[in-house]
């Protein structure tokens, strides 16, 4: 069922999904451990309800809205009855602060904020976090629950349908290296990256989908939701993150999307929690019907590639960014290559310039950001999305990210070193839970490391050293030989000048609310070095040692 690509919205999907499989289950939600499902047509009930609650709410064509809440039934009904209606939707991750809500939804100049689960009191009241970022003021703000579940009789009003250039969404990027920007994606942005992705990564039989990624990055948006309607498939919606293990046994689902952390969650509890791992007990622990696992939104370590590439489950890993709706190149099992990211959709073209940055261009790349003319005009140049990525290409006609152009590492031996690429390694250890590699203009490579705190305690009661306090643990003389072997065995093959010199365990992980991580768990690595500056001076004032 493939549009062409003048007559892809996402309205037009949704529509022609609800058409060929109106009795079909088509979404599930998981609460309290139960799993309810709902048909395709009753999905399409309460999208026409919300639309005509918006519509009669006086919201118009062009109008933003923006919307504030976790994954929910509540959240794909908005996306879609804002879309219906020819409005934008702008999605906020609840990770921000208050003042960080007020001051994108001012930005964007949403007429309305759509606020969920946790964001609203027992009878919809402003929660005290929305109330103190003064976000409703001009806004108005509705919660899920002043929705009606079916639309009213009386109210029939004029659905307007999107062109495929009319404005979809604008999504605030996570700012790794700057303030936030409003990306704004077209319906044809979308969809075109929808369509050529499931049709490129399409499986014979119906899937089921896991969703565990939040909708407000446009990862899991249109990997998962887009994709999910316009293959006609079943999407079930995680509980949450960390009841995601639960939830695949519940759901049972073929396809899983997610980011590295959670696969190297997943290796780590079973390599713990059993003696040997085969490709039965990670097939269990998936929930017995995964057919196919992808990966996104960072590096994914080559020893958690390893584990499950043998044991049946190789990851297909894919690259892209916001800008670029997002997907540009993904893996398929005919060319899957372990540590790269696969190859371009089929309407995508990749090139790399002579510095190797990558840049892309299709159907997919954004029409912009939001009232920033000059960024845009850095971002795209002759239709050409410059990523600020570095990569390669395989013997296989495979992408290769090798690291960012802004996060190069110079030593003062004049030698670059791509970061990423390093971390990417030791997160690969069970021992390595997550670690920031460091050393511009600096004799060698430093590293923070945070410590995989039940794996340490298990092997520091298994060895009956005499370990009072985990502060104690951090700088106990076998605690770090032990660690200082692991990042050498981490290292082995890789060159000389890229080896970690020094290192310093930390006694807590890079966090979201700090502001160290963005919402897809990327590193905003100028808030890590400032949050941890007296642990850097003195690693190389006075390196650790067994």
């Amino acid at each position: 069922m493939t549009l062409a690509p003048d007559n892809q919205t996402i309205p037009r999907l949704f529509a022609a999904t609800v058409a060929a499989r109106p009795d079909e289950p088509a979404l599930g939600v998981i609460e309290r451990g139960e799993l309810r499902w709902q048909t395709w047509r009753q999905l399409a009930d309460k999208v026409a309800a919300w639309a005509a609650e918006l519509s009669n709410r006086g919201i118009q064509l062009g109008m933003r809205v923006a919307q504030l809440s976790p994954n929910c039934e509540g959240w794909i009904i908005a996306d879609l009855a804002i879309q219906s209606i020819g409005a934008v939707h702008v999605p906020l991750h609840t990770s921000l602060a208050p003042l960080q809500i007020a001051e994108q939804i001012a930005h964007c100049g949403a007429k309305l904020l759509i606020a969920g689960l946790g964001e609203t009191g027992p009878r919809g009241q402003v929660s005290p976090r929305l109330a103190s970022s003064d976000a409703t003021s001009p806004t108005q703000m509705l919660s899920h629950s002043d929705f009606p579940a079916q639309p009213a009789p009386s109210l029939n009003p004029p659905i307007y349908t999107p062109a495929t250039g009319d404005l979809a969404t604008i999504l605030y990027t996570s700012g790794t290296t700057g303030p936030p920007r409003g990306v704004m994606l077209t319906q044809r942005n979308i969809t075109a990256n929808a369509v050529a992705m499931a049709d490129a990564l399409a499986t014979e039989n119906l899937e089921t989908r896991l969703l565990i990624l939040p909708l407000s990055h446009i990862y899991a948006r249109t990997c998962d939701l887009y994709c999910w309607i316009y293959r006609g498939s079943r999407l079930v919606i995680a509980e949450s993150r960390e009841t995601a293990l639960r939830d695949c046994k519940r759901a049972q689902p073929t396809v899983i999307n997610a980011v590295p952390y959670f696969y190297q969650k997943v290796a780590d509890g079973l390599r713990s929690s059993v003696p040997s791992v085969d490709a039965a007990k990670l097939q269990a622990a998936l929930g017995g019907a995964v057919r196919v696992l992808y990966c996104g939104g960072a590096a994914l370590a080559a020893e958690v590639e390893r584990f499950f590439a043998e044991r049946d489950l190789p990851i297909l890993c894919g690259y892209g960014l916001t800008e670029a709706s997002p997907v540009i190149t993904a893996s398929t099992p005919a060319n899957y290559s372990p540590g790269s990211v696969g190859r371009p959709l089929p309407n995508v073209e990749v090139r790399l310039a002579a510095d190797g940055e990558v840049q892309a261009r299709g159907p997919s790349i954004m029409q912009g950001y939001w009232e920033d003319v000059a960024e845009t005009a850095l971002a795209v140049e002759d239709g050409w999305l410059h990523t600020g990525d570095l990569g390669q290409w395989d013997a296989n006609g495979n992408l290769r990210i090798i690291g960012r152009k802004k996060e190069m590492l110079v030593l003062a031996t004049g030698k670059k070193v791509a970061p990423t690429h390093i971390e990417q390694l030791l997160t690969g250890s069970p021992w390595i839970e997550q670690c920031c590699v460091l050393g511009d203009g600096r004799k060698c490579l430093a590293a923070l490391i945070v410590p995989n705190a039940d794996a340490l305690l298990a092997e520091i009661r298994r060895r009956r050293w005499f370990v009072w306090s985990r502060r104690r643990a951090l700088r106990h003389p076998k605690v770090l030989a032990l660690f200082r072997e692991e990042i050498d065995r981490c290292l082995v093959d890789a060159a000389q000048f890229e080896q970690v010199g020094v290192f310093t365990l930390i006694d807590r992980g890079f966090s979201i609310e700090l502001g160290e991580l963005t919402p897809k768990l990327s590193m905003c690595r100028a808030a890590i070095e400032r949050a941890f500056v007296g642990e850097i001076d003195a690693m190389y004032d006075h390196p650790p040692g067994p």
